[in-house]
């Protein structure tokens, strides 16, 4: 590797060569900001007669097969900024909205920056964008206006530049900005074959946009390849990845490392990267990539509910509506097995409806749906665990995969229970809905309103497009007339009911109905020659039992919200199995079964991260946990030494309560059972370690015998 300061008119001269942006790199996206302060800096440099202005490093590699030409590891957005500035200005001068003192100028910006005339490539531009951005700055290097790429960041800014110098006309002409340019000093790193470019990209700290960790992935997949594979394997295999994520692969690295490595938690977005790189070591980048097309295929159907029949599509567009991703790492798992164990259309439906269930009763009892990221992440490792524990114990299975999920759902408890129905109902009568996230509402008014008989109505387009609004029937002010219908006990009735399912519904004229009274809500009214429509003209059948009513005292309110719940309880039944796993000679319970009891329990071993381990003392399951994640984390346990009793330094602690787990740590290990499991509880959290990851196993208590 050989690195130099270097004026950047020095660096890029030269008629045979030309720049090229590797495929793996990301679109051009410097924002308007970026922009600015370059142009700010460029007038600076002319206004201070500066000599010298640092324009951060420049990393190039010769690579094979591309003779005199440099392949750009790094400052492709730099050096693409500085070519739209000069080709704005050059723009500017031809219309004449830009002073220049001799035209000779603009054939020194061409022959220096922009063109490379004896190139062996027919294209005889120096710079060589990747694909997409390549057609966007042709069009402006040509001055073909019409064919100009609206919606690039390249003709956004080349646009923007255009603007600025026009703006500046008058005291910055095209001599100044091409002197100031001339005046721009790199670092010209170049790299030989012996340098690991990859190494070396990473350990940059240049100016401009942060990668972002799916620019670092792409970048470690492809950068090692041959130019040759680069192109194959860009096109092949990355672009249909993004394109199957729309340019937002982030979310499907995360879900794709969780699926591959089994995690029973997702990989932090900060982490994607490094996490990656673990990953990856010994495997082939090729494999790799043609895996992760597959997945993403799975990942485009879910996260665009673009399912393989109408039928599961409207059923997944349901989940969709509630905006949550939770749910993204099972169904991208589940419809794979699927389409590989051609299940019948049917039973794909049942296994849909059962998440949507799981997570609408959730939503409706207001427990977080974030809490259930454990609980996909591992639920279809859980039932496949099932089926082969049958096929092992030669042992026919008579159960779909739809009622094996329900006994994996309906076994949970604590953060991750499927509400039953007494709460489900009370709180369906009494949840604050109008309070609701909106993507929320969306989902449930949209399955409230289309549960009834009749034309569809895509509700949720239109409460996104607020073509229609959530409408409180008794309204928010009371005038005098809802205060005589309510009668005396008028202020509980409203406190209590106000934001309910029973008192809302959909409308798309809320305004004008406003805190009027029943029956002009009902039938509607006509001010001033304008006919304002009431409840009875909506198309909305949420209103149709609505405006059978003559008044809406506590009576219809109690009527409607058992409405609701009827209608609810037979969208979402609580869900039913007879299934029942192999017997197992231990009982294995995980550690994120909150209202398990220690208490009289025997251990006989347990499994952490997937590894088995005998055991016969809760003490000893304790010490030695705690010594891997100590092991494992030891900046995070750093952190807590001291601070919350568990782990502390020896000589701040009666050891005889304690055990040491390192020469400078010890562990508190003299305590109950219960104590025991709180304290891994505890430091499970602060590690981010998913509670599935411990199983503990034991006799079964002896009134199970």
């Amino acid at each position: 590797m050989r690195g130099n300061a270097t004026l950047l008119s020095e660096f890029v001269e030269g008629n045979k060569v030309q720049f090229i942006i590797p495929v793996y790199q990301r679109n051009y996206d410097w924002l308007t900001e970026n922009c600015n302060q370059l142009f700010d800096d460029l007038v600076n440099i002319h206004e201070t007669q500066k000599e010298k202005h640092f324009f951060g490093s420049i990393v190039t590699s010769l690579g094979d097969n591309f003779g005199s030409n440099k392949l750009v590891i790094d400052g492709q957005q730099r050096l693409t900024t500085v070519s739209l500035l000069l080709l704005a200005g050059i723009k500017a001068v031809k219309d004449s909205k830009l002073p220049i003192s001799d035209q000779s100028r603009l054939d020194e910006a061409k022959e220096i920056f922009l063109v490379a005339k004896y190139s062996q490539s027919s294209r005889k531009i120096k710079l060589q964008p990747i694909e997409n951005d390549m057609i966007a700055y042709d069009a402006i290097f040509k001055d073909d206006t019409e064919h100009f790429v609206e919606s690039s960041k390249v003709t956004k800014n080349f646009l923007h530049f255009y603007d600025l110098l026009v703006q500046k006309s008058k005291s910055f002409n095209f001599d100044n900005l091409l002197d100031a340019i001339e005046h721009l000093e790199i670092i010209n790193i170049e790299l030989e074959k012996k340098d690991d470019a990859q190494l070396i990209f990473e350990s940059l700290n240049s100016t401009g946009l942060a990668l972002t960790g799916a620019d670092q992935v792409r970048n470690f997949l492809l950068m090692s390849l041959t130019p040759e594979e680069q192109i194959l394997c860009f096109k092949n295999y990355w672009q249909k990845i993004q394109s199957y994520t729309e340019d937002e692969p982030t979310m499907f690295l995360r879900d794709y490392l969780t699926i591959t490595q089994q995690l029973q938690k997702h990989v932090k977005i900060t982490s994607i990267y490094p996490e990656w790189k673990k990953y990856m070591r010994g495997k082939d980048r090729k494999q790799e990539l043609a895996m992760m097309v597959d997945l993403a295929q799975y990942y485009y159907q879910v996260t665009h509910a673009k399912l393989p029949t109408k039928r599961l599509s409207e059923k997944m567009k349901h989940i969709c509506n509630t905006d949550s991703d939770v749910a993204n790492v099972f169904f991208v798992q589940f419809l794979k097995y699927a389409s590989e164990n051609k299940l019948a259309e049917d039973e794909e439906l049942k296994v849909i409806d059962i998440i949507e269930n799981y997570i609408a009763r959730r939503i409706i009892c207001n427990l977080p749906t974030n809490a259930l990221t454990q609980v996909f992440c591992s639920i279809h490792k859980d039932v496949l665990k099932s089926i082969d524990e049958y096929r092992q114990a030669n042992m026919e299975l008579n159960y779909t995969y739809s009622l094996i999920l329900i006994y994996h759902i309906m076994r949970r408890d604590g953060n991750y229970i499927m509400p039953r129905d007494v709460q489900f109902v009370d709180t369906i009568k009494t949840r604050d809905a109008y309070h609701m996230p909106k993507p929320y509402q969306i989902f449930l008014f949209e399955r409230l309103e289309n549960s009834m008989p009749g034309e569809t109505n895509d509700v949720a387009e239109d409460m996104k497009t607020k073509a229609a609004t959530i409408e409180h029937i008794m309204p928010q002010t009371l005038n005098s007339s809802w205060i005589t219908m309510l009668g005396s006990d008028y202020e509980n009735i409203q406190e209590k009911y106000l934001h309910t399912f029973a008192n809302l519904t959909l409308t798309g004229i809320n305004s004008e109905l406003s805190n009027n009274e029943f029956l002009v809500k009902r039938d509607g009214n006509t001010i001033k020659d304008k006919i304002i429509p009431g409840y009875k003209d909506s198309k909305y059948r949420l209103t149709k039992n609505v405006v059978k009513c003559d008044k809406w005292t506590i009576k219809e309110l109690n009527d409607r919200a058992q409405e609701i719940v009827d209608i609810f309880l037979r969208l979402y039944p609580l869900p039913k199995t007879e299934f029942k796993p192999v017997p197992k000679p231990l009982d294995e319970v995980s550690l994120d079964e909150e209202t398990f009891s220690p208490t009289n329990r025997t251990i006989k071993g347990y499994r952490f991260f997937d590894k088995e381990y005998a055991e016969t003392t809760w003490k000893g399951m304790l010490v030695n946990i705690v010594t891997i994640i100590a092991s494992q984390y030891p900046e995070i346990i750093d952190s807590i030494c001291d601070k919350e009793g568990y782990i502390c330094t020896p000589q701040k602690v009666d050891m005889q309560y304690y055990t040491l787990i390192s020469p400078d740590k010890c562990l508190l290990s003299s305590v109950d059972n219960k104590s025991k499991l709180k304290c891994l509880h505890y430091l499970f959290e602060k590690c981010d370690i998913a509670e599935t990851e411990l199983v503990m196993l034991l006799d079964f208590p002896k009134d199970c015998e």
